[in-house]
């Protein structure tokens, strides 16, 4: 390969594990992804190291000498989520390449479709799930019918609050500790208008949403795949997160407690 195809190699490799580690993917994944796509376009010599937030590619082309490197793509991934979607999309296109049903061209417009997308589950689906998983587990924790109603409303209400956060520059211990907040006020005013509503039987199911399940999961599969750095970083993200959760619940309760309201 010339160098000006080893560059739009490497430019298609790291653009497609951008997105996946912005989308919530493993590392084992996304280095296994763009290692599929710089072979199957004929890139032989490349070195790849990829963390949680940012991916180190670096290749040399069949024109560069011995131990010289001709190009290096460095991007950074500061903030991710869960879009399993896009995750699909970007391992279909893998496998594309690797099959050769998709050359350069076709792949940089597929990759650029992909930026520009929007996610595919709508915000009434994320809301409408948030309050079906927020019921379900209170129900499952023995709450009550009424528990469960109950559950399902706030998970609905303060859903709402956490999209509409998550699209700031808001941190994430921030973000969870006001969502916590909120959380607690709305079963605090249940529980006073309601008689008979069992306080702890709602938070637990209505919590459920914001608990970093992904996260925790990616970390111990990455400290399993060896990946000690990557897994050390989402683990402490999934502490943060569950320790902004904690604060916001735990002190609005704390609050209430204190004044007898509760």
């Amino acid at each position: 390969m010339n160098n000006t195809e080893t560059r739009r190699a490497v430019d298609i490799a790291a653009r497609a594990g951008t997105l996946l580690l912005r989308s919530g993917s493993d590392i084992t994944r996304v280095e296994d992804t763009i290692k599929h796509i710089m072979r199957s376009f004929g890139v032989k010599k490349y070195d790849i190291f990829t963390i949680t937030n940012g991916i180190f590619l670096s290749a040399s082309s069949d024109e560069a000498p011995d131990g010289s490197c001709d190009y290096t793509r460095i991007c950074e991934v500061p903030k991710n989520s869960s879009d399993l979607y896009k995750v699909d999309l970007v391992n279909t296109l893998s496998r594309d390449i690797e099959a050769g049903k998709c050359d350069m061209d076709e792949a940089e417009k597929r990759l650029d479709d992909m930026e520009r997308s929007k996610p595919y589950y709508k915000p009434v689906l994320s809301l409408a799930a948030a309050a079906v998983a927020s019921g379900a587990f209170s129900w499952l924790f023995g709450g009550s019918p009424v528990d469960a109603a109950l559950a399902a409303v706030i998970g609905f209400s303060y859903y709402y609050l956490f999209i509409l956060l998550d699209k700031t520059k808001l941190s994430k211990l921030l973000t969870n500790a006001i969502c916590g907040c909120i959380l607690a006020l709305m079963t605090v005013g249940f529980v006073k208008l309601i008689p008979g509503v069992n306080m702890d039987k709602v938070i637990i199911g209505a919590i459920m949403p914001l608990i970093p399940g992904v996260s925790f999961v990616n970390s111990v599969r990455d400290i399993a795949a060896g990946d000690y750095i990557s897994g050390a970083i989402r683990m402490i993200d999934a502490v943060v997160v569950a320790s902004g959760i904690a604060v916001g619940v735990g002190a609005t309760i704390a609050v209430f407690s204190g004044f007898g309201v509760i």
